[in-house]
């Protein structure tokens, strides 16, 4: 088995400068990306096993790219990182319990070798997104049928699935339904929920990322293709 290959995505050179030392250190095969669009690409384009996130490049990063950043961060082993310039050390992310810089090279490797080397190396299919606010009924595939739908609409779209305006707390995984008014008479797109960010956790539109089930209708595929070409 090869071993695991990792992308690492950070913004700052100083802190990606930090990070490479390490993995330099502990020997592991990664590349690097200045920024989300880029980790698109290259994920696009090439296979991984999982990802290294700086913090404060996630935190900082525009609307349209968190919006990658959780699509990769929902599909891939992924651990967040923080370079603190003035300590000069670097902070893994809480799921690692491993705070401390000495800590460091010993939890990054546990992590590469247990999380990502598990996970077999794969690329991220995924069509472009349009910014588009268009209406729709929002509903729980689960939810009892008297429950009324949810009046929103979607921040951006692709062919393969919306990041959806709500403050509803639906969780990773929950399954849901959209009726758009534009498609009247379709029955409503079958969804997965894939990524969420809660209301009041972050300077951030909240809402869901979903990912569009296989078996939508023709007429549903060709309007995908308009609102949201490639």
């Amino acid at each position: 088995m090869e071993d695991p290959r990792i992308l690492m995505v950070v913004r700052e050179p100083e802190a990606r400068s930090a990070y490479e030392q390490i993995l330099d250190r502990i020997g592991v095969s990664y590349h690097t990306a200045g920024d989300f669009n880029e980790a698109l690409r290259m994920t696009v384009q090439s296979a991984y096993n999982g990802l290294l996130i700086d913090i404060l490049t996630l935190v900082r990063c525009s609307k349209e790219e968190k919006s990658i950043a959780y699509d990769c961060i929902n599909f891939y082993p992924t651990l967040r990182i923080k370079w603190d310039s003035r300590q000069q050390s670097i902070t893994l992310g809480p799921q690692e319990n491993s705070p401390a810089a000495a800590d460091t090279d010993a939890a990054l490797a546990r992590f590469v070798q247990d999380r990502c080397g598990s996970f077999s190396a794969r690329c991220l299919r995924r069509f472009a997104r349009k910014d588009s606010y268009l209406s729709l009924l929002l509903s729980s595939s689960t939810a009892l049928c008297a429950a009324a739908p949810l009046k929103t609409f979607t921040v951006n779209i692709s062919q393969g699935g919306a990041f959806v305006h709500t403050t509803h707390p639906f969780a990773k995984g929950d399954r849901v339904r959209l009726r758009f008014p534009e498609l009247s008479g379709e029955a409503a797109i079958e969804a997965g929920v894939c990524w969420c960010i809660p209301w009041g956790r972050c300077r951030s539109i909240p809402g869901i990322g979903v990912m569009f089930d296989q078996g939508m209708s023709p007429r549903q595929v060709e309007w995908l293709k308009q609102v949201a070409p490639d």
